[in-house]
């Protein structure tokens, strides 16, 4: 996404338009590009900057960590903000800018939710742990009592 400055100084610039989810190169086994990225921005100069801000929107597929299945996390970013001092080139290129926004507003760990088909999300979450099932015969707490008491 290249802004050339040189149009700015007539006018405020609008950019209502989708670019591809490819610049976000993602290269994590649990994460995978869904749909393009749909930016709305406005631009504009004074003397002393280039002012950008708008809003970005998109959505990514993440494998759940608790029960490894894919699902779609949407993804909105409401106030892009970008500024360039002077010395100002003849094009700006925003994409590094946009990944990193949009890379930010992952999750580190992605659960599906509760509209999810699957109905993993809360499954067990409350339920006490299976004595059988436990790596130390006991419950989870009580091994960490024991660790705390050392």
């Amino acid at each position: 996404m290249k802004i050339l400055t040189s149009t700015l100084a007539e006018e405020t610039l609008v950019v209502d338009s989708d670019i591809p989810s490819s610049i976000l190169d993602l290269k994590e086994p649990h994460i995978k590009e869904s749909s393009p990225i749909h930016i709305h921005l406005v631009a504009y100069k004074d003397e002393q900057a280039v002012y950008v801000y708008g809003s970005l929107k998109t959505s990514i597929f993440i494998q759940c960590g608790r029960c490894c299945n894919w699902f779609e996390y949407p993804i909105e970013v409401p106030h892009f903000k970008f500024q360039l001092n002077h010395p100002i080139p003849e094009e700006i290129d925003l994409s590094d800018r946009i990944r990193e926004d949009i890379l930010l507003a992952l999750p580190m760990i992605g659960f599906c939710g509760p509209d999810v088909t699957n109905g993993c999300f809360g499954k067990d979450l409350f339920k006490e742990p299976d004595e059988e099932k436990s790596l130390h015969g006991e419950g989870i707490w009580k091994v960490l009592e024991k660790i705390k008491k050392r």
